[in-house]
């Protein structure tokens, strides 16, 4: 899986342990870092998802949410030219290799 990013800020923040840790303290910092480290070491959306169990949300308009410990998400969308749909007319997650990070949203 591959993870591309809205902004140039948020790539530098999320590429950047310092930046983060600057943006987000120690603590949430690396669960960031650790947390897109670990998701592109899946084939897909969906295995990824599998793991993360409770802490992803799949929206209505085909984004998604992780959950960065209790304080923040991290939001994304797909971006695979060969994405494939459900019968449903959803995101089949298991056909998706390519995601981009649009935002990190701190949970209010």
């Amino acid at each position: 899986m591959q993870i591309s990013y809205g902004t140039a800020d948020l790539k530098h923040c999320c590429l950047n342990r310092d930046v983060a840790e600057q943006r987000f303290g120690r603590t949430y910092a690396d669960r960031l870092v650790t947390e897109l480290a670990d998701a592109e070491a899946f084939e897909n959306v969906q295995e990824w998802h599998e793991i993360l169990g409770g802490n992803v949300t799949i929206n209505d308009d085909e984004s998604f949410e992780v959950a960065i410990g209790s304080r923040y998400t991290a939001t994304f969308v797909s971006v695979d030219q060969n994405v494939a749909l459900t019968d449903a007319g959803r995101i089949d997650w298991a056909s998706v290799e390519f995601v981009k990070l649009t935002a990190i949203s701190e949970v209010l």
